[in-house]
């Protein structure tokens, strides 16, 4: 219990240096991106450092499984260097047996990163988002979806129209029970439009079974204000990929929250295959992290010399890369539907972690 206890306390001292260590680096990477992205605008330094700040945490917890793996690489090398490894052997426990406290030190810590990173990161970066459209000059459409439906503001030659859809389908290429309200360049109103279905296509929205308000014509002759039409077209900029964006994306939902939101998304008619796919990453980040760990360490097993330790260090940063490359791109095909999701999740771990564990009988016989 003793040796299970100081293994622990030995590689949180280097999860916590290491972690830190990245934090800084990414920290200052980001600062520099946005300072030159800002150059021109008022107090550049000052909202660059906090756009910073404020998605240091995302791209941390993205990088998780390579701080773990390289956490463990320098706890293990430690161990090596001093021998520690030997020790613990000769005790009679098996390398498998004596690193079990800090496997589950690294469960624990994906527990917290799901439960506790993943929240923070995800309302950090929402917020980095806000602060970087205030900053942006752009005009592009708005696209707000709520309990009410989706609510659509886009920029026209005589102003600005607000679309309001209860419902959508098809992949957002078709809404539902349409409201869509023109306003001028002073803000006021100039017709009202509404439609039972609306179809986007490129570059324009075809309405169908619809009645037109003129509220010039309803004002002097509330007769002749309205026009009923079966189709009736107007120009749009707006996109289903838009629509799509406009659910919260997959990185900014709390673990809590996930189940709701894929209800909520696919009841629209979009695919759900990200927010699965976020949903069942995060099911298996704990595990990957306990691959990451014996990844780190099966490369420094032996009492290697030292002129042999860089060799086993470069060895075990190429097979944590390469895993975590693997499945970043397994991960791709499962959301583009090319292969399930459970495959495309979990074979990648799978297959690391037997041939780690491969390894470690190897060395252990050798």
């Amino acid at each position: 219990m003793t040796l299970a206890i100081y293994f622990a306390q030995r590689f949180f001292v280097s999860f916590i240096r290491v972690f830190l260590a990245i934090g800084l680096l990414v920290l200052l990477f980001d600062f520099i991106t946005n300072l030159n992205r800002l150059n021109g605008l008022e107090s550049p330094v000052k909202n660059a450092f906090s756009l910073s700040f404020l998605r240091t945490t995302t791209y941390l917890s993205l990088a998780m499984p390579l701080i773990m793996m390289l956490s463990s690489l320098a706890f293990s090398v430690g161990l090596a260097r001093n021998n520690e490894f030997i020790v613990s052997r000769a005790s009679g426990l098996s390398a498998l047996k004596s690193l079990l406290s800090v496997m589950f030190s690294a469960f624990m810590v994906g527990i917290v990163s799901i439960f506790f990173l993943d929240p923070i990161a995800g309302r950090m970066i929402n917020s980095y988002e806000q602060k970087l459209n205030m900053l942006n000059s752009a005009k592009h459409p708005t696209i707000l979806i709520n309990d009410n439906g989706y609510w659509m503001r886009q920029t026209t030659l005589n102003g600005n129209q607000i679309i309001k859809a209860s419902s959508a389908s098809n992949n957002g290429k078709i809404l539902h029970n349409l409201s869509i309200f023109n306003y001028n360049l002073n803000g006021n109103i100039v017709n009202r439009i509404f439609a039972k279905t609306g179809f986007l296509k490129p570059n324009e929205f075809i309405l169908t079974q619809g009645v037109r308000w003129t509220d010039e014509k309803t004002l002097s002759n509330p007769k002749t204000g309205s026009q009923a039409f079966n189709f009736f077209r107007i120009p749009t900029d707006i996109t289903p990929t838009q629509l799509l964006e406009g659910y919260a994306g997959p990185e900014t939902i709390s673990p809590w929250n996930m189940n709701k939101q894929i209800i909520k998304v696919k009841l629209s008619g979009f695919s759900i295959l990200k927010y699965e796919s976020k949903q069942m990453e995060q099911y298996a980040r704990p595990f990957l992290f306990i691959i990451m760990i014996l990844i780190g360490c099966v490369f420094t097993l032996k009492n290697v010399r030292k002129n042999n330790l860089g060799l086993s260090v470069v060895s075990a940063v190429i097979f944590g890369f390469s895993l975590h490359f693997f499945q970043n791109f397994s991960i791709t095909l499962g959301r583009s539907g090319e292969i399930p999701l459970i495959i495309a999740t979990w074979s990648p771990i799978l297959s690391a972690g037997l041939v780690t564990i491969a390894l470690f009988l190897h060395y252990e016989d050798g």
